[in-house]
């Protein structure tokens, strides 16, 4: 039902789209109210169904669903509410680091993967120095290797990959 050409107008201009303001525009066409009358209604008894979109790094876009089985759960001023979310949520995100492959690190040696999870794990240089037995200036140079090789910016994006494996 938001992949429609009039959901899609209402997403990209508005940021908001609900289930009342399209059926207010006119018919849905008809893969669409089946699918509002079949799974929404009867499948899962959901009377009230928005969408609210989020643009990404990248060019990506993400869609946020709400649904509610109360007809009358958001009325103007939350929808409004929702779009001022959406554009605030939106210049907020598209600053975030485009997420780097998991196989970035896989091509690490074990001393890199070993420098990574300590990072990860929150370690200053000094600290992992310490753990691994090194001089702090092999571990800023082994932390600047990884950054580069992973394509990492910072060590919060490495920490955050090394996390997400």
């Amino acid at each position: 039902m938001f992949g429609t050409p009039a959901a899609m107008r209402q997403l990209v201009s508005s940021g908001v789209a609900s289930l009342v303001e399209l059926k207010s525009q006119g018919n849905l066409p008809a893969s669409a109210e089946a699918y509002v009358r079949h799974f929404l209604h009867g499948t899962w008894g959901m009377e009230y169904a928005a969408a609210l979109r989020l643009e990404l790094p990248g060019g990506h876009t993400a869609l946020v669903g709400m649904f509610d089985p109360r007809a009358d759960k958001l009325g103007p001023a939350e929808l409004a509410t929702l779009r001022l979310l959406s554009r605030q949520l939106s210049a907020i995100s598209r600053s975030l680091p485009v997420s780097r492959p998991k196989a970035a690190l896989a091509g690490l040696s074990e001393r890199q993967k070993q420098v990574v999870q300590l990072v990860a794990d929150g370690l200053s240089n000094a600290d992992i120095a310490e753990t691994l037995s090194l001089v702090e200036d092999s571990v800023k140079k082994y932390v600047s290797r990884i950054l580069s090789a992973t394509g990492c910016h910072s060590r919060m994006e490495l920490a955050l990959l090394a996390r997400s494996r």
